[in-house]
């Protein structure tokens, strides 16, 4: 077992109000009490936090999910090892808007070797009965994605509550390989002197 220290960078995006900083927040303030969410403004532009999960140092990029600040998510993707996309769970009204630009992710950059994790916030607020993960994929498409041969996992969690994060951040640091980081960094490196 490996006991060295791993270093990820995570962009992490959503359609507005689908609680995204609320999440960030909740993460770098984890003394919050379970029920209080952490206070929060939209997003207009990013947040940049770097937090400890583990033996793990993740820098997560939030963008806010405006219409006008959505176009500007793509030119941040080249920073990332993982992707978090944050859907409202208690809002299925928005699935489909949320689909459409979760469709738009593979498109903008050769991201399909990365991880894509699709989490379902707000789960503590979901009222419907029929609500479930399953839904989700199936209403945002992610058979789709995974056809291009993407790894793309569904999962819950509430910011309100801080169920579901933890869990979330195991799912996508153990999905991130280091021959995988290197070479992204390379690539970037390659990038910038190029420029």
């Amino acid at each position: 077992m490996s006991f060295a220290h791993h270093y990820t960078e995570i962009v992490m995006v959503g359609p507005d109000k689908s609680g995204t900083t609320s999440l960030l927040n909740r993460l770098k303030r984890k003394n919050v009490p379970k029920g209080v969410l952490p206070a929060t403004i939209p997003t207009i532009g990013s947040n940049i936090e770097t937090i400890r999960h583990e033996r793990h140092t993740i820098t997560i990029w939030e963008f806010g999910g405006q219409d006008k600040i959505r176009p500007l998510w793509r030119f941040y993707y080249w920073n990332a090892h993982a992707f978090i996309f944050v859907v409202d769970a208690s809002a299925p009204e928005r699935f489909a808007e949320a689909g459409e630009e979760l469709s738009r992710m593979p498109k903008s950059r050769d991201i399909a070797r990365f991880p894509l994790l699709i989490l379902a916030n707000k789960w503590d607020l979901v009222k419907d009965d029929t609500m479930d993960l399953e839904r989700i994929r199936k209403e945002l498409r992610v058979e789709e994605l995974e056809k291009l041969g993407m790894v793309v996992g569904v999962m819950a969690a509430s910011a309100m509550t801080g169920a579901g994060i933890s869990e979330a951040l195991d799912w996508v640091v153990e999905r991130v390989s280091h021959e995988l980081i290197n070479s992204h960094n390379e690539d970037k490196k390659h990038v910038i002197q190029q420029q």
